[in-house]
């Protein structure tokens, strides 16, 4: 059987007879030949002639053999599931009990969601779509931290491609130039007040471009390089996200804590006009003044401050 991860390596180094890769890997000629057209059905440009082969240029696609090689992390997304398409990375993160730090992404979901059963778009090649299954077993308060925790690790991972306003949606979308640019679907596991297992699933637009959007989101959407005017490399963004991903997780597993004041201060609507909806009715309204220490949202409203948990929040018209 051909290492796919291997050969690829070995065809971006050098060139290669078909003969040579049949012997390095213990296989037939014909195995070869069909493992070189799967490469190209990837995407894989491969320079053939009667001297072998050899890859000049890879996809931009987060295949195993581009992210594993150059993948900076201890544990997350050592064990890397790709999907060309799949149903829901979150719904296939939950159909087994896969090892922590599992990452899986899918090119396209046809059944993609968000936050209370919203549909998540998922263009095909053009976006970053992924799940992280994660086993913290700490204690169950610290669930709404964890709900600022992913969306603040990849808000910094962001900035450093963004030169336009980038900002933290409560309790957990990026916004790019007041437009949705990423959202984020946390599902938790429960037992005796511990939680076993986090299932983080995470949509970022990177190369959309208008048409990609519906009609009826096209106004609120937007991508990368619909505000930069250009297109972006997934693999390096993708692979700098798992990293600080993982780097801010295992330093709020060790010390507890979450910079709820720099979140704080990058918030959407900071000092804004706002309304909190719960199934569709407006069940507080106030200035949005901040975040509390467990990372819940203060408002404040006729010199009273209320306490926000949940719901979803919108600027005031």
């Amino acid at each position: 059987m051909i290492d796919e991860v291997k050969l690829i390596n070995l065809l971006k180094s050098k060139k290669m007879s078909g003969e040579e890769i049949a012997k390095q890997f213990g296989t037939s000629r014909v195995a070869v030949w069909k493992k070189i057209n799967k490469l190209k059905s990837l995407g894989y440009e491969i320079l053939t002639d009667k001297d072998g082969y050899q890859i000049i240029k890879s996809p931009d696609k987060p295949l195993p053999a581009e992210i594993l090689p150059d993948l900076n992390t201890k544990f997350l997304g050592k064990n890397y599931i790709y999907f060309e398409e799949v149903n829901s990375t979150n719904l296939y993160a939950k159909s087994k009990d896969f090892p922590d730090g599992t990452v899986i992404f899918a090119e396209y979901q046809t059944q993609g969601k968000g936050r209370k059963g919203r549909s998540w778009i998922s263009s095909k090649y053009k976006g970053l779509y992924f799940s992280i299954v994660l086993k913290p077993d700490i204690e169950v308060f610290n669930l709404s931290k964890f709900s600022l925790l992913f969306p603040y690790s990849v808000f910094k991972t962001l900035k450093s491609f963004t030169t336009t306003d980038l900002k933290i949606k409560w309790p957990n979308d990026l916004y790019l130039n007041s437009k949705k640019l990423a959202g984020f679907l946390i599902e938790s596991s429960i037992e005796n007040n511990i939680i076993t297992k986090l299932i983080v699933g995470i949509g970022i637009n990177v190369n959309q471009d208008v048409q990609d959007f519906p009609d009826d989101i096209n106004q609120v959407a937007t991508s990368l390089k619909l505000e930069e005017g250009k297109e972006f490399s997934r693999k390096e963004i993708f692979l700098k996200i798992l990293s600080n991903i993982e780097k801010d997780y295992l330093n709020f597993l060790k010390d507890k804590y979450l910079d709820i004041k720099d979140i704080e201060k990058n918030l959407l609507w900071l000092w804004e006009n706002v309304s909190i909806y719960e199934d569709g009715k407006v069940v507080a309204s106030g200035i949005l003044k901040g975040l509390s220490s467990d990372g819940s949202l203060i408002l404040s409203h006729n010199g009273t401050e209320e306490i926000i948990y949940v719901g979803d929040l919108s600027l005031r018209g």
